[in-house]
């Protein structure tokens, strides 16, 4: 195998795929991508067993010099890409002795291989599955609008991944860990009218958002039984340089979501109104004096004034009025400051609307103006 190629080309394909790799695995050769060069196209495979990246670029007519396959480690290639000179031009080729030559200029670099036709993928052949039809700036703002919510590490492992449900032509995003509850829907298009659910694993959100654009563009998502699959063109920013098309698999987690239907609270009877600029702001400067590890905020609502009060064991104080709609009784309730910065930052209108029952049960956060989107936040037991 023998290839040509601009430095800025290649770094391109690499970047797309780099972030399936994991660093430390039991199985050296996912460390590697596997190069796979042919007269007309460069496709580089990443993956981790569970998430698989597959990037293809079309190539100038005598950058193939050889074709062939092969795997070479990952972080390596992207450390000596991004260190050679922005215009390089570099000659990689795999020697009889199976090792990789790459020079550019007047360096050499030497890397180990290991044979590609051991390198393990996703079974994404015959996967069977509903064709979901969405834009691409649309699936990207779910993610983004309910990412936050995942749980982290539970032991309820269904949580550490965002559901994906689609139904009736509306196309959910719904993420928890318990706490909080994040829900974020738009218009898309099925083949089928039955109610699908998925569950997409926190990295596979992660990489998701990285290679999603804000275009308008449609995307087909296949999702299987046990596989998620979605082809994205992306487009070179580079006018001289030809676009790229990421294949992205991965595996759904094997469980059952909580009904979340049951979560949201209905008939609040109790509505605030706060600015959200200024909430946010004021929420951000009193949680400096809450303690470390709880970040516990009381919030204090009154006619039409919220007290946000914070202390902490070392005798700190920090107290903050602030001017809203409310006029009901009153009600003290405690809330973990980064639960509602997170979902202030979520949102994106001029105001916030909290709707509540009663001081130790859950509150409905929304922005009155956009109704596809509701999150949930539990209180604190005081």
């Amino acid at each position: 195998m023998r290839l040509k190629i601009a430095k800025e080309s290649l770094l391109n394909v690499l970047s797309h795929v780099v972030g399936a790799v994991e660093r430390r695995h039991t199985l050296n050769i996912l460390s590697n991508v596997k190069v796979q060069v042919t007269e007309q196209a460069l496709t580089i495979t990443g993956s981790d067993l569970e998430v698989e990246l597959v990037a293809s670029t079309p190539l100038l007519e005598g950058a193939c010099l050889q074709a062939g396959e092969t795997t070479v480690p990952a972080r390596k290639l992207m450390d000596i890409c991004k260190s050679l000179p922005s215009a390089a031009l570099i000659d990689l080729q795999i020697t009889e002795d199976l090792r990789c030559i790459l020079k550019s200029g007047n360096s050499r670099f030497v890397l180990g291989t290991l044979p590609a036709e051991d390198y393990p993928l996703l079974n994404t052949e015959n996967t069977q599955g509903t064709q979901v039809t969405v834009t691409q700036r649309e699936l990207k703002r779910l993610f983004e609008k309910t990412a936050f919510a995942m749980a982290v590490q539970d032991v309820r492992f269904y949580l550490t991944g965002t559901l994906l449900e689609i139904d009736q032509n509306q196309l959910r995003a719904v993420t928890t860990d318990g706490h909080r509850l994040a829900l974020c829907e738009t218009g898309a298009s099925s083949t089928t009218a039955q109610l699908v659910q998925a569950i997409v694993p926190r990295k596979a959100v992660g990489e998701l958002q990285r290679l999603l654009s804000v275009e308008d563009e449609q995307l087909s998502l296949l999702i299987g039984r046990e596989l998620l699959n979605v082809t994205i063109s992306i487009a070179s920013r580079d006018k001289e340089q030809a676009g790229i098309t990421v294949r992205f698999t991965t595996k759904l987690i094997d469980g059952k979501f909580p009904d979340y239907r049951r979560v949201i609270p209905r008939g609040g009877d109790k509505t605030v109104m706060i600015a959200h600029d200024v909430f946010k702001q004021s929420l951000q400067r009193v949680a400096i004096l809450s303690n470390e590890k709880l970040r516990g905020v009381f919030l204090n609502f009154d006619a039409d004034t919220l007290q946000l009060r914070a202390n902490n064991p070392e005798q700190d104080e920090a107290i903050e009025d602030l001017a809203i709609q409310y006029a009901d009784t009153p009600m003290e309730m405690s809330f973990n400051a980064q639960y509602l910065l997170d979902v202030l930052s979520a949102l994106d209108g001029d105001d916030v609307s909290m709707i509540m029952t009663e001081a130790n049960q859950s509150v409905l956060v929304q922005d009155p103006t956009q109704q596809d989107q509701t999150y949930v936040v539990m209180p604190m037991r005081v």
